[in-house]
C-alpha cells in the first residue's frame, strides 16, 4: 500500500461503513458520486462510522485528488459520527485487482463491518441504491449482496441468456447479478477473502472481483441476497468492441471461476432460490429498433472466419450444427436452447482443458453470441415482460437439464494425437 494511504487511515481509526466509489480515468465522477453517498450517509447511517474511499484511475498513488481534506478525518453537519474520505489513486484501470485488493487491504485495517462498491458507470445515485445494499449487511447479517436492477428488456442480455442461466447451473444458486460492479459485502466475508491464494494469481488482475467474493460466500455457506435496487442504463450494442470486451471479462471471469472452484460446483445439483429484498425483476417493453440482418451476417461471417478453431473447441456434432444454423435461411433465425447451452458448456470443457489461448478460446465465443441475440430479438420482438422471464427460465432450466453433460465433458480424459 503506498505510504500516502497508510498515512490517511492512521488518522481515521476503526470504521462500521466504507463505501468504494470507482471511475475510469474521471476524478470530477468520483467527486461527483462521493457528494451523492455524503448526503445519503447522513440521513441512512447517521450512527455509523464511514469512509468513502475514491478509486481514482488517473492517479499514480501519490495523494488524494477528490477532495481536499481527503486526508484529514471531516464532521459533516447531521452526522453523529464522522466521515472519512480517503483516496486509492492508480495510473491504472480502476477495475484492475491491485487498486481493488488496495481497497479490501483498507477495509481490513480499519476493520468494516459493511463495505459497498458502486459502479464507475453509475453517476446518479438515488437513495434507495445505496441503502439496499448496504443495510443487508449492516442490518440483517448478510455476508454478499448482489443487486437487482429495472432494465429495458433489450438491455443486459448477455446476463440474460448465459452468464445468469449458466452461473445459477453450475453453483447451484439464483443469483441473477453476480457480474454488476455494484455490491456489498460484509466485515466477515472479507476477513475469509483478504488471505486467499486468489489474490496472489494472475486472475486476480484480470478478473471481475464482485462474482469471485459471491462465490468465496456461497461455497463457504454465508448468507447471501439480492437487492432491487431501480433502473439501471446502459449503452445498447449489439456489435463492436463493446460485446468482445464484456464477453472476455464476464464470461472469462465465469470460466476462470469454474476452473478454481470446481470441487464445489461439481457437487452441486439443481438450483435455489437466495433471500430478494424487493421484485424479482423488472423489465420494461417499449418498442426497439435493432438491425437484425446485420447480427446474422456477423454470425455468419464469425462462424465461417472462425472454423479452425471452433473446430477445436466444439464436438463435431456440435460444430456441425452450428455450421448449418449460420447458413441457414436468415428470414429468421432459430437459435435453439439445447444446442446453445450444449454449445457453451463445450467452450467451458474446452477452456478447462486449455485447447488454444485461453483469451482467444473466450473471443471465439463471440459469433455464437451474436447469433444467440439476433434470434432473441426475433423470438421476443412482440413479447411481454411475462413471456420473456418465463423463456429465460425455460433456459435457465434447460442448462441445469443439461449440467451432467458439462461435468462429462469437464472430466474426460483428453485426447492424445497418435
Amino acid at each position: 500500500m503506498p505510504d500516502e494511504l497508510l498515512r490517511q487511515l492512521m488518522s481515521v481509526g476503526e470504521v462500521d461503513l466504507i463505501v468504494g466509489i470507482r471511475a475510469h480515468h474521471d476524478g470530477a465522477a468520483i467527486e461527483q458520486v462521493i457528494q451523492q453517498v455524503e448526503s445519503i450517509c447522513l440521513r441512512t447511517f447517521v450512527r455509523d462510522r464511514i469512509a468513502l474511499i475514491g478509486i481514482d484511475g488517473h492517479r499514480n498513488g501519490s495523494g488524494p485528488a477528490v477532495a481536499s481534506e481527503a486526508a484529514s478525518p471531516s464532521y459533516r453537519s447531521g452526522a453523529l459520527r464522522t466521515i472519512h474520505r480517503l483516496t486509492i489513486g492508480s495510473k491504472i484501470h480502476p477495475a484492475d485487482g491491485t487498486t481493488v485488493r488496495q481497497l479490501f487491504s483498507t477495509a481490513d485495517l480499519l476493520r468494516a463491518k459493511a463495505v459497498a462498491m458502486i459502479s464507475p458507470s453509475t453517476v446518479q445515485l438515488p437513495q434507495e441504491w445505496l441503502t439496499n445494499l448496504l443495510s443487508p449487511v449492516r442490518r440483517d447479517n448478510f455476508d454478499y449482496v448482489a443487486p437487482l436492477y429495472r432494465r429495458h428488456w433489450n438491455q443486459g442480455l448477455l446476463i440474460r441468456t448465459l452468464l445468469y442461466p449458466m452461473t445459477r447451473a453450475v453453483f447451484g444458486f439464483r443469483i441473477r447479478e453476480m457480474y454488476s460492479e455494484d455490491f456489498a459485502f460484509s466485515g466477515g466475508l472479507l476477513a475469509r477473502a483478504i488471505d486467499r491464494d486468489f489474490w496472489q494469481q494472475e486472475e486476480a488482475f484480470h478478473s471481475r472481483t464482485e462474482s469471485w467474493m459471491a462465490v468465496q460466500a456461497l461455497e463457504t455457506g454465508m448468507p447471501v441476497c439480492q437487492a432491487f435496487l431501480g433502473q439501471k442504463d446502459y449503452p445498447v450494442s449489439a456489435s463492436g468492441a463493446a460485446i468482445v470486451d464484456a464477453i472476455r471479462q464476464a464470461v472469462g471471469t465465469l470460466f476462470s471461476l469454474m476452473e478454481t472452484h470446481q470441487t464445489f460446483w461439481q457437487t452441486t445439483s439443481g438450483s435455489a432460490p437466495v433471500r430478494t429484498i424487493g421484485p424479482e425483476h423488472d423489465l420494461i417493453v417499449e418498442p426497439v429498433r435493432v438491425n437484425r440482418s446485420r447480427l446474422f451476417e456477423m454470425f455468419h461471417v464469425g462462424v465461417s472466419e472462425l472454423e479452425g478453431v471452433l473446430s477445436l473447441i466444439l464436438s463435431p456434432e456440435t460444430h456441425a450444427e452450428i455450421r448449418a444454423l449460420a447458413a441457414s435461411d436468415r428470414g429468421k433465425l432459430v437459435f435453439p436452447s439445447e444446442l446453445w447451452v450444449r454449445a457453451l458448456y463445450e467452450f467451458a470443457a474446452a477452456y478447462h482443458r486449455s485447447v488454444i489461448d485461453r483469451d482467444h478460446l473466450v473471443q471465439a465465443l463471440v459469433p455464437l453470441y451474436r447469433g444467440k441475440i439476433g434470434a432473441f430479438f426475433e423470438e421476443n420482438s412482440d413479447a411481454t415482460p411475462e413471456s420473456i422471464e418465463a423463456g429465460s427460465e425455460s433456459l435457465c432450466l434447460e442448462f441445469e437439464r443439461q449440467k451432467p453433460y458439462l461435468m462429462e465433458r469437464w472430466n474426460a480424459t483428453p485426447e492424445v494425437p497418435s
